[in-house]
Order: structure tokens, then sequence, then C-alpha cells
């Protein structure tokens, strides 16, 4: 339809505008050369619509593009119509029913896509001259149905030293029968009352008149009852027994006296030892006295001169290990102690240790130094306990070192000076062995006795026993970096790279290793470079290495591969680092660094360079020529697009640059400088619409650092595509599930297989990858550090190490326990269970360590238990009677989200990712589709709602703060909370 008007002033569009169609008119081009603009601008998602009169491309998603260079004719969207330029409202219902509108002059002609023919671009592609090759073979050749145990279990105890602590004689075993067949009993009854019972006796007691009244009363009230049951009976036969037998009814009531007497006595007993109970109950509570019991000792008197003045058994040359957290003793052991004390019993526990303590002293005296330590109890032990002891420990039958770590065991409770005395005893018992070379009793006084384990450590390397000392450091779980050093002292390095991949502990066991073991500390970094580079942290790894000059030509691999990265991949700090390494090199960064100055896309390229520049300004001669080349455009940056610099900052960079007329023609003062305004101090509710459908299933997607993105099509592999889904790269590997590293270089690609995963690690870097087998797990963590990677395998949380096969380094049971989520931020990481109860519990276990230091009982009350990225606990509970929906941490503590929604659905509502904002999923009861709410709890307000018009499932994800979107039509949405920005896209 063709007409002539004569009101449209601007006919095309001029300047940068939201393009949404190209028109390439025939009059303008001829037949190949519409085709090849058609290519040149065609991108994923795109329709090609021919014509009579020309070729239309429509773009899947709108664009920001430069109407002035463009080789076509720009459309945009007005209304759902493809103009040319920005029609009048009043005209707009002529050209209500076509598809395309093009004003030319003063005339009007539109088009329907019904008169044109719809172009499948991969028609002109003429694969004949191809050669084809046959496809990849992907059977599966590695099923790990059990993964490799590298875990550091090391030797039992008993075979660390190899039986060379000698076995007690025939004399001495029958000595020790002796003794225990021999009687302890003494008249405890004249000995002083222990330390508890003087402390409740110092308060008032219970005033003894109201036991003697209540007494008083109980008999009364009893006698008369049992003399009223006695003759209440009416009968004659009865009556005349009682008569005719007078002796009868007086033993019968003597009988009954003597039974309520001893009834009263019985009750009056109960009834003050329940009372003493609860005084001591209250006053253990209280913290006035202690439910301990303290070894009573009466033939030895301390004297001040068996103190040590200088000597602690608890120094060493290494810093302490942290402990695990404290269990809490049983309870029975505490009731237990609680009646012991009330009941006396406490007198013979305390007398019957106190003898075995006795003897074990006089040995000591006696010279009698094996035997003694037979006999000797462990001190300075802070590890948990189970509670007061209540029997006699046994001598040992041979000095050998405990199977446990610190065991959690049973504690006899000593006083403060006679435990310093064990230890002066124990000190002087270990110079003793130590000078007469007896290496292993020593070690088992330091390390069972003394509960030393740094020390025992330190002595065994002294005597080079480095092999025993590795394995006694493994057994008893020294430091990490402690045990690397032993391991690679004893030249075990196998496990010395285990233990440092798995716990990142390379660094410090170089500190330790430096001053004395220069080589070893040049082997260690070197596995240190190649752990670093296996995670692709390529600058990390050059930092290692570049001190070890023959090791340099792998730091220049290195840099190789980061330049195989495109400009807007590439890190800042990569390329900084080498001009301050390799300032020769600077050539190989020309077009690198021409592309990045003289794109505008590249923005926060050059704010990372500069602010590199600041952080190495002592190297500023290596970089001034790079800083003078990117000054005018890191100017116009600063005041254009959202940064963290300050005004100090930036005249820093023009004092650097030396360039006297630039601070002259640029005043600091004149500069203002963008801001970014986070999405989560937004007060505006912001709304979304999700892009519309494609053609491909995106099953999984992770963010990447260049503005890319990741996504899992499932059996037709893996695209990178850039933030409009142009695609970039294809790797031919299956994968419906993405687990990201930190730096996102590498990703694990899972597929799954029944009941198992197949696993690919992709380094996107290099562009290769590696078939790692099939694992069988039924949860796993969507992130890890390059290395190590936390799955859960039938309740048991499992670490495994990510390297050319798959090895467990770390395992822990948590049956019956199931696992619901892990979630891990910083040094911490959290896994949610439910107990067979179905109550929930929280584990947290440190990291890298990976030691429990917190458990919780959670409250579950709500239909829906969350774990958040930030570690926070929580539930949503639905109030059917306001519709409304609440958001709870504790029975104290909750918000009701801004959000009414139905019962039906409420049942329906999906979590799709939980981080410092939470996205809820709600179904549209008038349409089909979903709205999903970014509701942020602290501020318990909605910040964003996306409408998803779509009747496919939407799933979502959080990784480290960028939220993302997508369904299996091929839309995609991701959502940068700090940049508050939304992407969208469909391929």
């Amino acid at each position: 339809m063709t007409n002539t008007v004569n009101f449209i002033r601007i006919p095309t569009l001029k300047g940068t505008q939201n393009i949404a169609g190209i028109w390439f008119p025939a009059q303008w081009f001829d037949s190949v050369q519409r085709r090849r603009l058609l290519i040149k601008y065609w991108f994923l998602g795109c329709s090609i619509y021919q014509f009579k009169q020309g070729d239309l491309l429509k773009f899947s998603t709108t664009k920001m593009l430069n109407c002035d260079g463009l080789e076509g004719w720009p459309l945009i969207f007005q209304n759902g119509i493809l103009c040319s330029t920005f029609l009048p409202d009043k005209f707009e219902s002529k050209v209500a029913y076509y598809d395309l509108v093009l004003v030319s002059g003063n005339a009007i002609t539109s088009y329907s896509y019904d008169d044109a023919i719809k172009i499948d671009p991969a028609q002109w592609v003429d694969l004949d001259k191809y050669q084809l090759f046959e496809t990849e073979d992907y059977t599966i050749e590695v099923v790990y149905d059990d993964l490799l145990d590298f875990t550091e279990d090391g030797k039992p105890i008993g075979q660390i030293f190899d039986g060379k602590i000698p076995s007690p004689s025939p004399k001495m075993m029958r000595y020790i029968n002796e003794q225990r067949e021999k009687s302890q009993q003494k008249n405890f009854d004249q000995q002083t009352n222990s330390s508890a019972t003087n402390a409740a006796e110092k308060r008032k007691p219970f005033p003894l008149w109201i036991y003697f009244v209540f007494t008083f009363i109980f008999i009364f009230i009893f006698i008369l009852l049992r003399l009223l049951a006695i003759f209440r009976y009416k009968n004659s036969d009865t009556v005349s027994a009682l008569q005719g037998s007078p002796i009868n009814n007086n033993y019968q009531i003597l009988a009954t006296l003597l039974l309520t007497l001893g009834g009263v006595i019985l009750f009056a007993m109960v009834i003050s030892m329940i009372i003493k109970t609860v005084k001591y109950a209250k006053a253990i509570k209280r913290g006035e006295i202690s439910n301990k019991i303290k070894v009573k000792t009466f033939t030895y008197k301390m004297k001040s001169s068996d103190l040590p003045q200088t000597y602690n058994p608890n120094s060493s040359p290494l810093p302490a290990r942290q402990n695990r957290e404290k269990q809490k003793p049983s309870r029975w052991r505490n009731y237990l102690s609680l009646f012991s004390i009330v009941s006396k019993l406490s007198h013979l526990i305390a007398l019957r240790q106190g003898n075995y303590i006795e003897t074990m002293l006089k040995k000591f005296e006696q010279g009698n130094l094996e035997d003694a330590l037979r006999y000797a109890i462990p001190i300075n032990n802070n590890s948990p306990s189970k509670g007061q002891a209540f029997g006699v420990p046994k001598p040992r039958n041979k000095l050998s070192l405990s199977e446990s770590v610190y065991g959690n065991s049973s504690s006899i409770y000593l006083e403060e000076k006679l435990q310093k005395h064990l230890q002066v005893l124990y000190q002087q018992s270990f110079e003793k062995l130590a000078k007469q070379d007896r290496v292993e009793e020593a070690v088992f006084v330091l390390v069972e006795l003394l509960n030393n384990l740094d020390e025992g450590l330190e002595f065994l390397m002294q005597r080079k026993r480095y092999k025993q000392a590795m394995e006694l450091a493994i057994a008893r779980d020294a430091k990490p970096e402690l045990i690397i050093k032993l391991c690679c002292l004893a030249n075990d390095w196998n496990k010395a790279v285990m233990i440092a991949r798995r716990d990142n502990a390379f660094a410090n066991a170089i500190l330790m290793l430096e001053k004395d073991q220069p080589e070893i500390v040049d082997r260690l970094r070197l596995e240190w470079a190649n752990a670093l580079a296996d995670r692709a942290e390529w600058l990390a790894a050059i930092d290692v290495i570049w001190p070890l000059p023959k090791y340099r030509y792998l730091a220049e691999e290195w840099f190789n591969n980061i330049d195989k990265l495109d400009a807007q991949a590439i890190d800042a700090k990569a390329i900084v680092k080498r001009l301050i390494l390799m300032p020769e090199s600077i050539d190989k960064l020309e077009d690198r660094l021409t592309e990045i100055k003289n794109n505008p896309d590249f923005y926060q390229k050059r704010l990372g360079i500069a602010q590199q520049i600041l952080e190495q300004q002592q190297y500023i001669e290596n970089l001034r020529s790079l800083l003078r080349v990117l000054i005018n455009n890191i100017l116009a940056d600063v005041v254009t697009y959202p940064n963290e610099f300050t005004k100090v900052d930036i005249a820093k960079l023009i004092e650097l640059t030396q360039d006297k007329s630039l601070k002259i023609d640029m005043p600091n003062s004149s500069l203002t400088l963008a801001r970014h305004k986070p999405l989560l101090e937004s007060n505006r509710l912001l709304l979304y619409i999700c892009p519309e459908a494609g053609y491909r299933s995106i099953y999984h997607m992770a963010v990447l650092t260049d503005n890319n993105y990741l996504l899992a099509l499932g059996e037709a592999g893996i695209i990178k595509v850039d933030r409009q889904g142009k695609q970039l790269a294809h790797f031919m590997i299956p994968a419906e599930r993405l687990v990201i590293s930190h730096n996102r270089l590498q990703v694990l690609a899972l597929v799954k297989r029944n009941n198992y995963y197949r696993i690919h690690k992709l380094d996107l870097s290099t562009g290769k990858f590696i078939d790692l087998g099939v694992v069988q797990f039924q949860q796993c963590h969507w992130t890890f550090d390059g290395i190590n990677w936390t799955i859960v395998n039938n309740n048991c949380i499992e670490v495994i190490n990510i390297g050319n096969t798959l090895a467990v380094v770390w395992r822990v049971d948590l049956s019956p326990n199931s696992v619901l989520q892990i979630a891990i931020k910083d040094h911490q990481e959290a896994i949610l269970t439910v107990n067979p109860e179905n109550c929930c519990e929280a584990f947290y276990y440190s990291i890298p360590e990976r030691r429990l230091i917190n458990r919780r009982d959670i409250e579950n009350d709500g239909d829906n238990v969350l774990l958040s990225d930030e570690l926070r606990i929580s539930y949503l509970k639905y109030d059917y009677i306001t519709n409304q929906l609440s958001h709870v941490f504790n029975k104290f503590n909750y918000e009701v989200i801004p959000l009414t929604m139905s019962e039906k659905q409420f049942k329906n509502l999906h979590v799709l990712a939980i981080g410092q904002i939470i996205a809820l999923c709600v179904n549209q009861e008038d349409s089909i589709g979903y709205n999903i709410h970014l509701y942020h709890p602290d501020s318990n307000q909605i910040k964003m709602i996306i409408d998803w018009h779509s009747s496919m499932p939407v799933s979502g994800l959080c990784i480290d703060g960028e939220y993302c979107f997508f369904d299996k039509q091929g839309r995609v949405l991701h959502v940068n909370v700090k940049e508050n920005k939304v992407t969208s896209f469909s391929i």
C-alpha cells in the first residue's frame, strides 16, 4: 500500500537509536549485495523476509546502533510495527494491520509478512567443498563407582614407632595384677568435705523446723486415716472378731504404726535428697560450685621448690592450631556427678583416684621411670572431654600413643598445684629419656602425657626421624603447613602436593622451609605454580614462578595463554603485569592496546588498567608510556561511566604522566565523577519483560568476566555468546549443568546418565577440554576453586580433586541426615540437612581446613527452608487468612513480604535463587506465565518484577550477586545487582 502525504517532517532516523531491523531496498543494492549485507548484520535469532522491493532483516532484540553509519535503512518498533521513522499517533490506525511501514519523501509504503518469503540463511552456505570428518567418539571409558580415596589417613599409632617401645616385664605384670586385687576401701567419713560441699554449706541452710512440722502433720493424718479404715466395718462378723481378739487388734495397730513411721522416714529422706539436689544444681548453674570431683591425696605435700619458674609446658616454636568445636559432656555424666556429690559418693571416687595418683608419684620418687610412665595420666589436654571419670585408670601394658586425635575421653580433675607438679615430673622424664637417646619414649611423654604435639614433632625432626614425624603429624591432625613440611623432608612429594592443593597451604609451607631448605622450597614453588596453572590462574602462577629464573619459560607460556583471550576477556592486571616483568614485550600488545583505546565498549578495561597503575606506582617507569596513551580516554570514562575513582586518584594519574600541559588543561576541580547506584540502594520498583522466544533449549548458564555468557544446550554442546546473543564459540561437549570456577576461566560440564554424571573440564583460556569420566552423586556446589569441588554422595560430603583423574581428598558422613542444600562463602561452608525426625540441622565447616565450627538446630515451622549464599538460614511462611507471605528468621524475627498471593499461587511458588536478594517465581493467575519478584529481606522491599510470559518453566541461579534466569525456549535475562544493569536476549 502506498499513500501520498505531507505531514512527515523527518522521514528518516538520525543518530544513535534503538534499532529493531534494517531494510535493504532493491533500488539501492542488487541481490548479491543484499545477501552479503544480510549476512554481515545477521546474528543469532534474526529473521529475514524477502520482498520484491527489497529484503528485511528483523532483529530478535533491539540494539543501540548509530543510524548514520548503517548501510541499509534503519527501522524501529512502534506499537509492534517496524517503522522507518516515528509516526504521529493519529496515523497509527491507518497502518495497524501492516508489519512494515516505510516513509520515503511524502509517501508511506506498507508491507505485510504474508507478501514476503521467509529466508533461512543456512541455505546460502554451500558445504559441498568442505571435507567431512568422523565425529568424535564419546563412548564412556572411565566410570567411577568409587572415587579414589587420597585422604591423608596415616598409619595406626602403634605402627609409627614399629614396636620399639618395650613391653612390661612379667614381674611388672604380676605387680599390676596384685594392685588391682587390693582393697582400696578406707574410712572416708573422717576426711574433710569436698569443696563443693563447703561451698554449698556457706549458703543459708533450709530451716529444719519445717521438716518436723510437715513430718508430724503427715504422721498424724496417716495414723488417723488408718484407724478409721480399721474400725469402719459395720458388719457383725467383723465387729465380733475384733471384740473377741483384742491381741490381734493391738498387733495390727502396732504394725500399722511401724509401717507408717518407716514410710514417713523414707518419704522425708527422698524429699531431703531432692531439695539438696536442686540446691546443688542451682549453685552449679550460677558457677558458685563445681560438679567436678577433685582427686584427694594425703601423703604427698607440695613444696614451692617443686614448681618450675620459667618452664612453660605449652611452649612451642609454632603457633597452636585452633581447636575443634568443644563438645558438651554427656548429660548422664552431669547427672551422675551431681548425684555422687549429693550422696557423698564423690569422696569414695576421689579417694580411689587419689590412691592411684599416689602410687604413680611414689614410682617417680623411687626413680622407676618406666613403670611410673605406665601409670602416668595425660595433662594439658584442652580437647573436648566426655565429662567426669568415675573409675580408676589402669596402668598401660606398653608405652604407646593413643589412636585418637586428642581423644575425647573422660577426665580426672586434679588440683592446680598437683597438675603443675606432674608437668615438672613429665618434663624431667622427657629430658632424661632424651639424654639416653630413647626417642620413642621421649616422644610418648611429649605427645601423650604433656599433649605437646608441636614440640614432639620438632624433637623427631631434630633426630632426623622425618617419616615418623610425618606419620605422627597426620595421625594427630597437625597444621597443614607442618604436615606438608614433614612430607617434603620425608621425600613423600605425592602426599605433600595432595595436602597442599586440598588445603591451599603452599604459601605457609614455603615460609616454614625457605630459610633452611632452599632446594625443597624451589620444588614446592614449582608445584604451587603448576597447581595455580591448573586453575587457570595464570597471573598468580606467574608471580609464584618468577623468582625461579630457570622456570621463567613457563611464565612466558602462561602469558601466551592470556594473550589468546580476546580484548574484552583479557584482564587489565595481565597487561600491567607483562609490562612490569617483561617491558620489552610491549610490541606484542600494540594491536590489543589500540583496540582497547579506540573501542567505547572497553571502558571497564581502561578503568581497570588505571586502577592497576595506581597500585603499582613503584614500577611507573615501565608503565608511564602505557598511561600516556590511555590517559585521555580514562578521563573521559570516569565522568561518563560509573566507577569507584576519587579526585585524588585522578590527580595522581595526571601527575604520573608527567605531562604539564595536561595538568593545566584538565583541572581536577572541574571533574564530576560518575557513580554506581546498586539495585539494593534503589527505592524505585523496576519492571522488566523477558525477551521473545528463541529457537534453542537452554539447560544451564554461567556469567563470564568479559560480559559474555556460557550456555549449556544439552546434547548440542556449549556455546559462548556476547550480551546481544551472538555466538562467539561452540564446544561440542554435552552439558546440562555448568560448574564455574571462581576466576570464571574453567568450567565443569555435567550431563546426567541414569544415576551418574558425566564430567568434562573445559579451560576457556585455551579452549581445551578433557573427559574426566562418570561419577555417581546426587548434589553438588555450582562453583569450585579450580582444584577442589564439593559433591554429595549418599549423604556424604566429599571434596574431589579435579585433575586428569578424580580423587576424594576429604569426606564426612552426615548420615542418617539427608543433605538439602550447600552454600559456600569466603572461608566457610554451610550444609543444610534434615534428620529422620524431619527436623533441619545446619553444619558449618571452615575452609580450607574443613573443620566443624558450628552446628545449629533449625526451627523449620515454615513451608520452605532457605539457605542463602550469605549462609543465612530462614524460611517462608504463608498466612492463609490474609494471603500474605512472611520471611522468617526465627520466632521473634520475621518480615511480612509486600506480596499478596492466593493459596494456589503459594502452592506453586518456586524460589529460583537465594543471595542478598531472593528470587520468588509466582504463577500469573490471569494469564499464562510467571512473575519473578526480586525481594530484598534487609529492606523488606521488592526491588524488581520480571514478567516472564512463557508457558515453559523458568530456571534461575545466583553466583556472586549476579542473577540469571533462562528457559528452554531460548530466553536469557541477567541482572547485575551491583551495577543495577539488566541484559536480555534470545537464542
